[in-house]
This record gives structure tokens, C-alpha cells and sequence, in this order.
């Protein structure tokens, strides 16, 4: 416990018997018990906490990954795509390029 062995803990214990006194000894035990309990409350909890923050690290991280090709995505112009995959065409065959219409409306 804290790095000390069973000499050294006798040793406070004498010290503690000898300056607190054997009526207030038992009552200063359960309190100094109390504080390490809630000194590994709290540190669980910081535990806890870092180990989180290094998840939404993480999650930042992939999420930052994906915004490129997001981006890609969404500029992507499918009418300007057709046009072009159009014009490809007669050049690659050697013919007139035609006039392509596209609507952007249809009627019913």
C-alpha cells in the first residue's frame, strides 16, 4: 500500500497512537480510509475521462479523413459529366461533335 511495507506501517500507526491518541485514533483511520477511497474515486474517474477523450480523438480523426472525399462528392456535376463522356465520343471516333440538349426539367 502507497509503497510502504509492514514496518513502515507500524511504524505510523505507533506515531499516530502516541500524537493523535488512542480515543481519536479509530476515528482518524476511518477518515484518512474515507480520502483514499475518494482519491480512487477520482482517479478512476480521470481514467475514465482520458480514456473518452482519446475515443472522440479518434473519431475526429476518421471523421477528418472522410471530409475530402466528401467534398469530391459533393461537388461533383453529373449533367457536366454526361456532357463531357459525350464529347469523348465523337473524338475518339473521328465524327462531328453532336449538340447534346440536356434538360434539366422534364414534363409530364
Amino acid at each position: 500500500m502507497f509503497g510502504m511495507g509492514m514496518g513502515e506501517l507500524v511504524l505510523l500507526a505507533l506515531v499516530g497512537f502516541f500524537v493523535i491518541g488512542p480515543e481519536r485514533l479509530p476515528g482518524a483511520i476511518r477518515s484518512l480510509a474515507s480520502v483514499a477511497t475518494r482519491a480512487k474515486e477520482y482517479a478512476a474517474s480521470v481514467r475514465e475521462q482520458v480514456d473518452s477523450a482519446a475515443d472522440l480523438a479518434e473519431v475526429r480523426r476518421q471523421l477528418d479523413e472522410l471530409r475530402e472525399p466528401l467534398a469530391e462528392i459533393r461537388s461533383a456535376d453529373p449533367r457536366r459529366a454526361v456532357r463531357d463522356a459525350f464529347r469523348e465520343v465523337p473524338e475518339a471516333v473521328g465524327q462531328p461533335e453532336p449538340r447534346v440538349r440536356v434538360r434539366t426539367r422534364s414534363r409530364i
